[in-house]
């Protein structure tokens, strides 16, 4: 269980973290982020279980679309098994952070405000964790 929540905190990290420089703030990849980023600050206070929900599932909707982007340092990556090694490790967490939003929306719906919160506090471990792997620190 353990291993699953820092994976999905890892995923989730990718899907919040936003680009450095101004032309990368503009890609998809930092747009799906930012959308996600808002739903996810939107959902984590939420105590409405049908706006909680809603909320959730617009996470889930730039989830999927943020696992069809490359995030800016693997494009830099030279071609070769290392490349497709971390890009599908980055496909992964992508679909984990799918599935952990998928269970904040189920934890609304069922009314279990308690579980949104422990699940909300495993994204945010994500979160670091997917920018410690896939964004590169700016000097």
């Amino acid at each position: 269980m353990k291993k699953q929540l820092f994976l999905l905190s890892c995923a989730a990290s990718l899907m919040l973290m936003s680009a450095g420089a101004a032309d990368k703030e503009d890609s998809p990849l930092a747009k799906q982020m930012e959308s996600m980023n808002d739903a996810f600050k939107g959902f984590r206070k939420e105590t409405d279980p049908v706006k909680g929900a809603t909320q959730a599932r617009e996470a889930q909707q730039a989830a999927l679309k943020s696992a069809l982007e490359i995030p800016e340092m693997l494009k830099a990556m030279p071609e070769g098994p290392e490349k497709v090694k971390a890009l599908l490790e980055y496909r992964k967490m992508i679909g984990k952070l799918f599935v952990t939003l998928c269970e904040v929306e189920e934890a609304f719906l069922n009314g279990k405000m308690d579980e949104v919160a422990k699940i909300v506090t495993a994204i945010k471990d994500m979160k670091k964790a997917g920018h410690d792997k896939f964004v590169e620190e700016e000097e």
